[in-house]
């Protein structure tokens, strides 16, 4: 009972276990190059304290990000509502899934559109309202001087990532749902 109360509550970030090629680049290769490239003008152009402190460049997107729960929430309830046959029908070069209904296990299982737009909707709410509590908790934590210069960039760098995954992702779900949506090749 245990591990079935956790499959369903980790159901929301199933989105990062989709079988695509495609998902590797999306998911983490573009987000890990912006993060580099974010990465290496901050430690060129600004003092790391300044990036990580409250009311920072780290802060200040951490504001940006919290409008967005809402708005990937209503989001995911018009995916789910949506009624056009053309949204579950199966995706062409469809990503694959493992999915458990009670004890059965169905391995590669192929998405629908509809599937694949919920699980990368809830994958965005979720990794939005992780990015606006981890820039709240980072704020009141202190570290010990001696590792704090590291700790900062480990937390700088670990926040680009996600925030720039978050980006990323955003934006393929709005192409898919703005023009991918209604194509059938």
């Amino acid at each position: 009972m245990t591990s079935q109360i956790a499959y369903q509550l980790t159901r929301p970030i199933s989105y990062l276990l989709l079988h695509h090629p495609a998902g590797k680049i999306y998911n983490w290769r573009i987000p890990s190059v912006l993060t580099l490239i974010s990465t290496v003008l901050l430690f060129l152009c600004f003092d790391v304290a300044t990036v990580a402190a409250k009311d920072g460049l780290i802060d200040q997107l951490a504001g940006f990000i919290t409008g967005l729960p809402g708005f990937l929430i209503a989001a995911l309830a018009a995916i789910a509502t949506f009624n056009r046959p053309v949204i579950d029908e199966e995706m062409i070069d469809s990503p694959t899934i493992t999915i458990i209904v009670g004890n059965t296990r169905i391995d590669n299982s192929k998405l629908t559109r509809r599937d694949f737009l919920l699980r990368l909707f809830a994958y965005l709410t979720v990794l939005s309202i992780f990015l606006v509590v981890l820039v709240k908790v980072a704020m009141v934590v202190t570290l010990p001087a001696t590792i704090a210069l590291y700790g900062q960039w480990f937390f700088v760098i670990g926040f680009l990532l996600l925030f720039w995954q978050l980006l990323v992702l955003l934006l393929f779900g709005m192409y898919y749902l703005c023009e991918r949506l209604n194509m059938n090749m």
